[in-house]
Order: structure tokens, then sequence, then C-alpha cells
């Protein structure tokens, strides 16, 4: 473009109409005639500012509301918007009505954008996020029984049917992250200064070496991490982040599962459906006498033994005695024989039990 020709740029209208300047701005291509415009002409560096950032804003704008669009369908959209055609319609050249125009557009794009139902966080869109500055292995598991892959550090991941986990070949320096959609169990290696992280969906699972199971498959409508030794911490993230996540979320710890509900967004806890034994105790000979002594000791027995709280009204039960005796029996199966002695009953709240009794039966 001629010098004369870069003189007549005097509002914003003027940059804004020029396809070159929208991909210089947005896309970072390379032109000499807008990078040198500013060194020919100072003057109009305050309209010029302004169309990059209008240029920018209605850009970010369009994407979010518009994400499959691609660029050349973008600024079409937003040329549309804000009624521009090929004629040789005049625009308002008052930057204070281009600036009104633009916050008219601003206000119903956010609007709508809030307005939006929440799309569902995937496992192709992290991956696809993780893998532009890091390249990814993925495994799928077509076969009836689980496979299992050792990665680098010898974590171990038993990847169920109809499930894939992609993960780098080699870790970055201060985390381990993998990728899971569908069900897979984790054995991870202990290090301390190098977490490992999960994403699967919309949680984020975060440890420093435990084992773990995850069932995430895109159309269920719950993801749920039961944990079986260790300490997890679980978060909910609502955009794609694979960064270490600086968010609320949840601690688990064996005998617990953390719920990801997707149409409520709420994540809680929970006992898992068959709590077993802490690895410290031995679970073949499992075997308990409990001859004539006070209930709480029977209790207080089973937490221990399972890592589990169990809340009850300790002077209530004080002087309930009870003879019983545990072999390998379900959890549940033992609280319902001790609430029977007792005449009392049970519930979870928040991943823990709580025994209500009056008093001996």
């Amino acid at each position: 473009m001629s010098k004369l020709y870069m003189k007549s740029f005097n509002t914003v209208k003027d940059f804004l109409a020029h396809d070159s300047f929208i991909l210089w701005v947005t896309q970072n291509a390379e032109d000499g005639f807008w990078d040198d415009f500013l060194k020919e002409f100072p003057e109009k560096e305050e309209i010029f500012n302004e169309a990059i950032h209008i240029a920018k804003s209605l850009y970010s704008i369009e994407f979010e509301l518009n994400p499959n669009l691609n660029e050349h369908k973008i600024w079409k959209n937003i040329r549309l918007s804000m009624h521009e055609t090929n004629s040789s319609r005049v625009w308002p050249t008052n930057i204070f009505k281009l600036a009104a125009a633009f916050f008219i557009i601003f206000s119903v794009g956010f609007f709508v954008w809030q307005a939006r139902p929440t799309k569902s966080i995937n496992y192709t869109d992290l991956v696809n996020t993780f893998e532009a500055k890091n390249k990814l292995i993925e495994v799928k598991n077509s076969q009836a029984r689980p496979i299992i892959i050792t990665l680098e550090d010898g974590s171990k991941i038993h990847l169920s049917k109809n499930s894939k986990i992609s993960y780098p070949i080699h870790f970055e320096k201060e985390s381990r992250t993998v990728f899971l959609s569908g069900e897979a169990f984790f054995d991870i290696a202990k290090n301390p200064k190098k977490p490992f992280f999960v994403y699967s969906n919309e949680i984020i699972t975060k440890v420093l070496g435990t084992s773990f199971t995850i069932k995430a498959f895109e159309k269920d409508a719950n993801v749920t991490v039961s944990v079986k030794t260790g300490r997890v911490n679980v978060y909910n993230q609502r955009r794609v982040n694979v960064s270490d996540p600086e968010t609320k979320g949840i601690i688990l710890i064996p005998n617990q599962k953390g719920v990801f509900n997707r149409e409520t967004e709420n994540l809680s806890k929970a006992l898992v459906e068959m709590p077993q034994p802490l690895a410290n105790v031995e679970l073949k000979n499992y075997n308990q006498i409990f001859d004539d002594v006070p209930v709480s000791q029977v209790i207080n027995s089973l937490a221990n033994s399972y890592g589990i709280k169990i809340i009850f009204n300790d002077e209530q039960l004080s002087k309930c005695v009870i003879t019983t005796r545990f072999k390998n029996e379900p959890l549940y199966d033992k609280l319902d024989l001790i609430c029977q002695l007792i005449g009392g009953s049970y519930k979870e709240v928040d991943a823990q039990i709580i025994i209500d009794a009056k008093g001996c039966k």
C-alpha cells in the first residue's frame, strides 16, 4: 500500500475494514505495512491502538461463543453483527459511537456466553491442549480384560475395557500427567517432589504415591474416584486447564470416593460400595472375637480396621456389653449386627458412619 493510501486511515473503522489488519492483529501475521504504520504516521497512534484493542476484543468474544469456527468465519460473524457490508455504506466515524456499538456487542455477547449451557470438558480437548507442548502416547483397550501399562517412573495403570489413556514418554520436570477416558486402576510410584495428575474429563486427581480407581466414561452421569491406599486430592475443573489446579477440592483417604455429578456440577465425598480393611490389616484369617466387651470397643475396632470414622454417643452406649464374632463379612453386615444387638441404626454422612442408639436393647 502506498503512503498516500495510508494517510486515508483516519478512523477506527478504516482499520477494521481491512482483512490484512485483522490477520495481523489476531493471527500475528507478518505484514510490513502494519509493522511500520506508526513509524510513518505516529500521529495516528491513538486510533491505531484503539482499532487493535477492539479487533482483539471482538475476536475473543466471538471465539468464546463459537470455538469451532475458523478465523475467517469468526471475523465474518463479527462484521455481520456490526452490520458491515461490502457496499460503500459509511460506518459511524465518531469514535464514541463506535465505542458504544462495541459495548452493545460485548454486552450481548457476554450475556449469551453466561447463559449458554456449560460445555463438558472431554478427553479429546484435554489431550489436544497438552499435546501443544508435549507429545503423548495413547493406549486403547478393546479387550475384555484389563491391560497393564507401566510408565517410566514405575507407576502401573490397569486399563479397563473400552477405556483409553494418554501419557508422555517422558514426564515433565515438576509433575507427572496422564489423561483418562473410561475406567482404570492406578498404582502410582511415590515421588513427593513430583505429584501425579490424572485428568478425567471434568475431574483432576492429584496424588504423590497411592492406589485408586477412576471411572470417567464420557456418557456417564457421574465421574468417580475411589481410593484404595494413600491420600488423593480431587478437583473439579470448569475449563480445560492442564496446569497444577489451585482450586477448591476434596481430600480422599482409603475406602472413600469422590463423585462428580455432571448435571449439578457437584463434587461430593462418600464411602465406597464395599469398604475393605486397610492394607496393614491381615485379610486372610481376619477373625475377631468379642466376648462380653463394651460395644464402644467393638465399634472402635471396626473404625481402626477400615480407616473409617464411626461416630456414636459413647455416654449412651457406655453400659452396653455385647458378645460377637467377626470373620470376613462386609463392613455393612457387621454394622447391621451391632445395631441389631443394641437396638440402633446407622447412616452414612460425608464418608462417615453415624450410629444412632438410645442405649442397650
